[in-house]
């Protein structure tokens, strides 16, 4: 195949930062770049910056005024030349360059997890997000059931499905690790650390999942944002509701508090931790009982996929949508209301089940595909 040149775009790109979409292009990123073609990441200012052999970074000025930063991608991607243009749905970073006409730009892919419309986001989010699922050459999805969300949300016709994977020779089933960085922290009201302390060379013993809850209680881990998506009230009242029979520990990304805050992780029930290494992932994961999701929607289900990866079976709320394709070789359990889950966790981890990730879920099969996509569009773009 001919070398293409590829601009991956997404503004949050960053070495610490996890997400669906920015591990999604961190892991795509490298394996288009070893099937020999040139490749350049597009995203803005950032104190974490990533380097990658042989990649090109630029990084854009940090802006939360959308419309500007969608004029500098478009500039940025107009002086490059690529062959391919590539970016999330979310916020439509890529839109204005899509608008240009066809001999004026280059084909324009874009990547949906989910929409904006399902996820109640603000009109402007969800109206730019439908231009530009429009204006695309061609619109990705992550899983199937984000595919058939985008088709539904935006009247388009039903999305390509390239799953999502994990990293394999990564998240494996193996032996539990202690962490070699991240913080212990309290909340304050806004989901700010009201009190932090190192994971790492303080003397104390370390927490759950990797230390012992006592009193024979499961551990449990829980990873997202305080976020109506990701269900942090679901958390709050299980968390409370689960109190004599599981320790949660929580590993909480930055973002500001979209939900009320009414425990701050001092409590004999929760423990709430940040800024895990990535290779801190796959212990935290083997140290766990089970994975707990709370969340309302998934597009993929990134930290559900992690677990399973690396042995830990999951308990996802039975309406998300993902739950049948994560679990389609087992691994698992689905529950509606605590009363389920405390009826799993009191049979004991012995009949927890083999936790697997179907085969599907992988990289460099995403990758393979998605590099078929590129050149079927590039071809059809200089025919």
């Amino acid at each position: 195949m001919t070398p293409l040149r590829v601009a991956l775009v997404h503004r949050d790109l960053h070495t610490v930062t996890r997400g669906g979409i920015g591990t999604l292009y961190r892991e795509l990123a490298p394996r288009l770049r070893d099937a020999g073609n040139e490749v350049a990441l597009i995203t803005q200012h950032t104190p974490y910056p990533l380097a990658l052999k042989g990649i090109r970074v630029c990084m854009l000025p940090r802006t939360d005024d959308l419309d500007i930063h969608r004029r500098t991608v478009d500039q940025t991607l107009a002086a490059w030349h690529p062959d391919v243009v590539e970016s999330s749905s979310w916020e439509a970073e890529t839109l204005h360059y899509a608008r240009r006409p066809a001999p004026d730009r280059a084909p324009v892919v874009v990547r949906g997890d989910l929409s904006a419309a399902t996820m109640r986001a603000v009109c402007h989010l969800i109206t730019a997000e439908r231009d530009l699922v429009h204006a695309a050459d061609a619109v990705l999805a992550v899983s199937e059931f984000a595919a058939t969300d985008l088709a539904a949300a935006y009247r388009i016709p039903r999305p390509t499905v390239v799953a999502n994977g994990v990293e394999r020779d990564h998240f494996y089933p193996g032996p539990v690790t202690p962490p070699a960085g991240g913080q212990q922290i309290t909340l304050a009201a806004d989901a700010t650390a009201a009190t932090r302390r190192s994971l790492v060379g303080t003397g104390n013993p370390l927490p759950p999942p990797w230390g012992d809850p006592g009193a024979g209680r499961r551990r449990l881990v829980w990873v997202g944002k305080t976020t109506p998506m990701k269900g942090w009230d679901r958390l709050e009242q299980l968390a409370a509701e689960l109190a004599d029979l599981a320790h949660i520990t929580v590993l909480l990304g930055h973002a500001p508090a979209l939900s009320p805050i009414t425990f701050s992780g001092a409590e004999d029930t929760v423990t709430i931790v940040r800024d895990l290494l990535s290779d801190d992932m796959p212990g935290f994961y083997r140290a766990a009982d089970y994975l707990l999701s709370t969340s309302r929607w998934e597009g993929f289900g990134l930290a559900i996929a992690e677990a399973l990866a690396c042995g830990t079976p999951v308990l996802l709320p039975a309406d998300l949508g993902t739950a049948p394709e994560l679990l389609a070789t087992g691994g698992g359990h689905t529950y509606r209301i605590s009363e389920d889950l405390r009826a799993i966790l009191a049979t004991g981890t012995a009949t927890a089940p083999n936790a697997t990730l179907p085969a599907q879920f992988d990289w460099a099969a995403a990758a393979a595909t998605t590099l078929t996509i590129y050149h079927t569009l590039h071809d059809e773009a200089v025919a």
